[in-house]
């Protein structure tokens, strides 16, 4: 499964990792702090939209340097 997921391009990955988010913390604030529905809904919306920017940037981040590090590799002095 965390292979196929690693297959998947960066903007899905986020989409599924969001509303995996969403719907933990939905469940976490419905049933642990006892708001309404819309409430929880509200709240695991925007805790889940900053999840999502946050994983999206730093997985940007991570891939534009591990991509400058292939190409700059030690070379051998002749």
């Amino acid at each position: 499964m965390l292979l196929r997921f690693r297959a998947m391009a960066l903007p899905f990955q986020t989409l599924v990792i969001g509303a995996a988010f969403f719907l933990i913390y939905y469940l976490y604030t419905y049933f642990g702090h006892g708001l309404g529905a819309i409430e929880s809904a509200i709240e695991a919306l925007i805790a889940s939209l900053i999840f999502m920017a946050a994983y999206y940037f730093t997985s940007v981040a991570l891939r534009s340097k591990s991509t400058e590090r292939r190409g700059k590799g030690l070379r051998k002095k002749r």
